[in-house]
């Protein structure tokens, strides 16, 4: 109870002290200095004047106006009570941007050689007119649809207009704004970040969009107030002033369904419901034809009242259309239905109740589908996945309990030991992948475990003949290699895993100075993937590259024979093969630990490590077998074999934070 009442003076607090808010006391002050002048200079009154008018007690503490604030204490007491159960824009946002991933087949990141304020400027205006835009949507559509009428009206009967009659609301309609707020900023969060990555930041002055902020400065809280400001006809076009507002609030059949925008004016110029602000403002506030209640029991229940008997008489009339043709179609309807469900039960070829699978997967569907198609085809079980390069760690931990998954695949052990740390995973007990998978390739509490392995290799130019001589990651650092190397950005998972090996291997000091030497060594600014260091290999802008052993592999194979080209220029280096073997990293997942079917995720886990998988691993994505009784494919034989890094992969994931500001420092 303690918690409650404090989060909910919170919420009666925030609105007051939050620039994001309407009636943050800045844009509250701002507007009674705008008021004063107008009516100094406009109005032509004396300050003394000026100012009783402003704070008329007939309107600050006339019967509309304490609805008002009641209405405000209620409803922030009754959305203290229900914000936490609505989906958050974190939630929205996630599936939103893991939807972007499976409808665009991947992602490409838009005009990656824009500066970031660019973006950010962008983010800012597209969001400000995505919400202004829904916001006139949703007025609208609560103006012209009866039931949802019976819930707007209650802002409505306001007869005396205050800053706070914004909060004269209906829960019913904060619900329905709320959500689209939700809706909104996840569309535009999703959006920005699949297409133009971590450089969508808001442009804000005091944490609020800025051009909001300067809407709100500017007097938006004059809109609900008895201060008649017009912009005049030619910025009124563009820009919804206060005195556009009131004429909304206006009992004057003329006025009805009028200026139903928020910031600007321009969706109501396209929609047909404009007026310009006249020379006087309307003669009264409220509903016309309707005795005013303010009365907050009556403001409260009277809409759900009207709402359905709205739906009563809407079911009614459609009921009576129907009754009819359901008559008439009731029997031969059974009949036919009856019969239709029987001749398909007969022909289904497998159970009602197989079983389904639910994955959460950070790797790409073409990577994982031979092996899902496999599993379904050996056993008959569905299998549906949810596809996201991120942010389904956080959808998980918003789901909770409730959540669908049963397994989670993904790539990297930074991004594994992440789950487990965030106990998402279920410990499994299971003697096959205790048998499969070697200690130092599975958690020490079997929460994940790896299923495949990825060399971390040296790709050299065939033109580049003193390049022979490299052996190690160390020999990179060598100053001889100046203006000679390209590699991917230091902060992907991949490059920071192989600093993390080196602190493990070297220490702090030594691999910090590797970074700093690396840095010096690059031919071009660190970019694109793995197949993009090869490709700048083949043209000739560096003669040495790091890449994963696989990316090499698919090049081989490519359909595309310019990038078979790229492959053939380069020779594959295992590096450190005479002392502690090559850095490995790994695919891997585990159990979700909120799976409502655990024996059949567990069992989906351990075909992975079989040999079948193992070796699909191998041919068709380039991976080495994680079980070492499974022989080497074809494919992988043609890379090489080597000795490997068998550092336990669970100490590469603790150092994972200290690599990366090892990489910050070095400037990769």
């Amino acid at each position: 109870m303690e918690a409650f009442l404090s989060e909910y003076i919170d919420r009666l607090v925030d609105p007051f002290i939050n620039p994001q808010k309407r009636i943050f006391l800045g844009y509250l002050a701002s507007a009674l200095l705008i008021a004063i002048f107008i009516q100094l200079i406009a109005a032509r009154a004396m300050l003394g004047k000026a100012t009783s008018e402003l704070f008329s007690k007939r309107v600050w503490f006339s019967e509309s106006a304490r609805a008002d604030y009641s209405l405000l204490l209620l409803n922030q007491l009754f959305l203290t009570g229900i914000a936490p159960r609505l989906l958050s824009k974190l939630v929205v946002a996630t599936l939103i941007f893991e939807a972007l991933h499976i409808w665009m087949d991947g992602r490409v990141i838009l005009w990656p050689t824009a500066p970031g304020w660019t973006i950010g400027v962008m983010f800012t205006l597209v969001l400000f007119l995505l919400d202004d835009f829904t916001k006139y949507l949703v007025h609208r559509t609560l103006h012209r649809w009866p039931v949802l009428w019976c819930f707007h009206k209650v802002h409505h009967t306001a007869e005396v207009l205050t800053p706070f009659t914004v909060y004269r609301t209906h829960p019913v309609e904060a619900i329905i704004f709320s959500l689209r707020s939700i809706l909104v900023h996840a569309v535009a969060v999703a959006g920005f970040l699949f297409f133009f990555g971590d450089r969508a930041e808001l442009v804000t002055i005091l944490s609020a969009n800025i051009f909001l902020f300067l809407f709100n400065v500017a007097g938006s809280n004059l809109r609900h107030s008895h201060v008649w400001i017009s912009y005049g006809s030619a910025v009124e076009r563009w820009l919804i002033s206060p005195a556009q507002h009131q004429i909304h609030h206006s009992i004057e059949e003329r006025h009805y369904d009028q200026n139903f925008g928020f910031v600007l004016s321009v969706w109501d110029r396209f929609g047909g419901s404009l007026t310009m602000a006249e020379a006087n403002k309307p003669a009264a506030y409220g509903v016309e034809g309707e005795t005013a209640s303010h009365n907050l029991i009556t403001l409260y229940f009277r809409p759900f009242r009207e709402a359905a008997n709205c739906l009563f008489a809407l079911c009614q009339k459609v009921l009576s259309k129907m009754k009819t043709a359901l008559s008439f179609a009731r029997n031969r309807w059974a009949a036919r239905s009856s019969a239709l469900l029987l001749l398909c039960l007969g022909a289904l070829p497998f159970p009602l109740h197989a079983s389904e699978l639910n994955i959460y997967s950070h790797r790409q569907p073409f990577l994982i589908e031979p092996f899902l198609n496999a599993y379904t085809e050996q056993t008959g079980t569905k299998i549906n996945v949810v596809y996201a390069s991120r942010g389904l760690a956080q959808r998980l931990l918003a789901e909770g309990d409730r959540s669908p998954a049963d397994i989670v695949l993904t790539v990297d052990i930074a991004r594994l030991y992440s789950y487990a740390d965030k106990d998402l995973l279920a410990t499994v007990e299971s003697d096959v992948l205790r048998k499969n998978i070697p200690d130092y390739l599975r958690d020490p509490d079997n929460r994940w475990f790896a299923f495949s392995k990825r060399a971390r290799v040296i790709a050299v130019s065939k033109k580049a003949e003193d390049a022979d001589g490299i052996g190690k990651y160390e020999d990179l650092a060598d100053p001889k290699w100046t203006g000679r190397i390209c590699v991917r950005p230091g902060s992907h998972v991949y490059n920071r895993a192989l600093v993390a090996s080196l602190l493990h291997h070297l220490g702090a000091k030594e691999a910090e100075t590797w970074v700093s030497k690396l840095v010096g060594n690059l031919a071009q600014r660190p970019q694109g993937n793995d197949r993009a260091q090869v490709k700048a290999i083949y043209e000739g802008l560096c003669d040495i590259a790091i890449i994963n052993n696989y990316y090499f592999g698919k090049l081989t194979t490519s359909d595309v024979p310019v990038q078979r080209e790229w492959a053939d220029a380069v020779n594959l280096v295992f590096p450190n093969q005479a002392g502690r073997g090559t850095h490995i990293n790994i695919s891997g997942g585990g159990v979700a630990k909120h799976s409502k079917n655990k024996d059949e995720a567990i069992r989906f886990l351990e075909f992975l490590t079989s040999e079948d998988a193992q070796k699909l691993y191998g041919s068709v994505n380039f991976e080495y077998p994680v079980n070492p009784s499974v022989e080497l494919t074809e494919e992988l034989k043609s890379l090489g074999a080597f000795k490997e890094d068998d550092t336990p992969i669970a100490n590469i994931a603790e150092l994972a934070i200290e690599a990366q500001k090892v990489i910050d420092r070095g400037g990769w």
